[in-house]
């Protein structure tokens, strides 16, 4: 297992008791607290992609909550041609029924999750500042959890997986750190990016335990030994447990699973 360089010693994960994985056994599924996700009403995703099974699995646990969905890079479009894509080779002998069928289905997954009662999506990026019609900051956000009268002032998990643009908002999640009861990541492409991202986590370890970390095995790991996409969940201070203990190795049998099935999840562990 690979020894991580010790200047990474500060992303120690402190042990947190009822760590819980929701969403698939592959890409989309995050770890997060238990009973905080079974207690805090609104859930805040900045990007969907092709996977929603984390917001599927937090319904189970927490029937009530208000889920705010932002991506601009979601549309029904693809799932459209897949269909047709495959019913025209099944029509002229070159396919089978079933993929036809297995295509239908996503499609009309991806259409009824949106009409989910609990879900509001918002077709918008997710940046900071704004520069055009399709930008939405972290103010905006929260002012329309705000104008929801019946969120107005509730506590949020905030899950991040925006490709990069996560180190633009940073500093804005900051201002909102007392009504985030938790966060997840997906910080990506450290490779480039590694200086800003050391920054920014500790900026948020003001207000935020690190609760866990994975890496994402779609990318390597750096010389140093920190994966080039890191996965972490940060929950809030007013949670820390009263005599903490650090959690060393990855990942954890039961609880990590590799994105890529098709090979080996990453490993690595901090030095003592």
């Amino acid at each position: 297992m690979k020894l991580l360089d010790k200047k990474y010693n500060f992303l120690r994960p402190i042990k947190f008791k009822n760590l819980k994985r929701y969403g698939r056994n592959a890409d989309g599924g995050y770890v997060c607290e238990e009973n905080i996700v079974k207690n805090t009403n609104i859930l805040i995703t900045f990007g969907m992609g092709p996977d929603w099974s984390f917001e599927l699995d937090y319904i189970k646990d927490n029937s009530s909550i208000k889920i705010f969905v932002y991506d601009y890079t979601v549309s029904a479009s693809p799932y459209i041609k897949d269909v047709w894509k495959y019913f025209r080779r099944y029509v002229t002998f070159r396919g089978k029924l079933k993929f036809v069928v297995d295509r239908w289905t996503y499609l009309k997954n991806y259409l009824n999750f949106f009409k989910i009662k609990n879900v509001n999506f918002f077709p918008e990026k997710i940046t900071y500042p704004k520069k055009s019609k399709i930008d939405a900051d972290i103010d905006k956000v929260f002012s329309r959890i705000d104008s929801n009268a019946n969120t107005n002032g509730k506590s949020v998990i905030l899950k991040s997986d925006i490709e990069g643009s996560e180190f633009e908002v940073i500093d804005e999640i900051v201002n909102y750190s007392n009504r985030i009861d938790a966060l997840i990541f997906e910080f990506h492409w450290l490779d480039k990016n590694e200086e800003v991202f050391l920054e920014s986590v500790r900026k948020l370890q003001k207000f935020f335990d690190i609760a866990h970390i994975h890496g994402n095995n779609h990318c390597e790991k750096l010389n140093t030994g920190l994966p080039i996409t890191l996965e972490m969940t940060l929950i809030n201070k007013k949670y820390s447990p009263k005599n903490p203990e650090s959690v060393n190795s990855f990942p954890i049998e039961g609880l990590d699973h590799p994105n890529n099935p098709t090979k080996n999840d990453l490993s690595f562990s901090f030095s003592s």
